[in-house]
C-alpha cells in the first residue's frame, strides 16, 4: 500500500505538460468520501476513484483513494473471499479534467459463481488454518489464495492471521499492496494456485 501511495504522489509532484490533464487526489482510510487537491497527469492518464470494501467476522470498512490512474485496469481488480472475510477493490475511471469527483461507490457484486473450487478459512494468529470447508469462486480466472501475516487493518489495530480462498488473478498480482485501508506489516506467505 506505501509503495502506491509514493508512487502516486510521485507523479503528482512532477510537473508535466501545458496540455497535460489533471485530476483529484486524496485518500481516506474508513470513509465514503474525501476531499482532494487538483493534481497534473500526463496525457495518457485517466482518472481514477478507487473504492474498497474490507469486511472481516462482524466489522466492515469503507476506504476511498482519487488520483491520477497509473496504470491500473478499470472495473473489478481485486475479490478475496475467505470464511469470515471479504475483500473487494472496484477501481472506476474516466477522462476529462477532475473528472474523479465522485465518492466511494461499489457496483453489485456477481452473484452467480462460475469459478473453480478452492479451500476457504479465516484464522487468527501466524500458523496455517486447517478447515475442509470450500467455496466456489465468483470469476472463472479466479485463483486459490493462501496467506499467513500481520497486517494493521482500516480501524488501527495490528494482527496476526491467515487465510485460504478465492482471490482473483489480478489481486494475485498486486497482493496486499493494491489496498487502500490494509497495511501490510509482515508476510510470511501469499501463494496462489488453480483452484480444481
Amino acid at each position: 500500500m506505501k509503495s502506491i501511495l509514493v508512487s502516486l504522489s510521485i507523479i503528482c509532484a512532477v510537473t508535466w505538460t501545458v496540455d497535460a490533464g489533471t485530476c483529484n487526489e486524496c485518500s481516506k482510510v474508513n470513509s465514503d468520501t474525501c476531499e482532494g487537491k487538483s493534481c497534473d497527469c500526463p496525457n495518457a492518464t485517466q482518472c481514477m476513484v478507487v473504492s474498497e470494501l474490507y469486511q472481516v467476522r462482524n466489522k466492515s470498512y469503507h476506504s476511498i483513494r482519487k488520483a491520477c490512474n497509473p496504470g491500473f485496469p478499470c472495473g473489478g481488480l481485486y475479490i478475496s473471499n475467505f470464511n469470515d472475510a471479504f475483500v473487494r477493490i472496484d477501481i472506476h475511471c474516466c477522462t476529462g479534467e477532475n473528472c474523479n469527483t465522485d465518492n466511494y461507490k461499489m457496483p453489485p457484486e456477481d452473484i452467480e459463481r462460475k469459478g473453480k473450487i478452492c479451500p476457504a478459512c479465516f484464522g487468527d494468529g501466524l500458523t496455517e488454518c486447517i478447515s475442509s470447508n470450500t467455496e466456489r469462486c465468483i470469476h472463472p480466472d479466479d485463483l486459490c489464495g493462501d496467506y499467513v501475516g500481520k497486517i494493521k487493518d482500516p480501524g488501527n489495530n495490528i494482527k496476526e492471521f491467515n487465510f485460504k480462498g478465492c482471490v482473483s488473478a489480478l489481486g494475485c498480482i498486486y497482493k496486499l499492496k493494491a489496498l487502500i485501508g490494509v497495511e501490510e506489516i509482515e508476510n510470511i506467505r501469499f501463494t496462489c494456485v488453480p483452484g480444481k
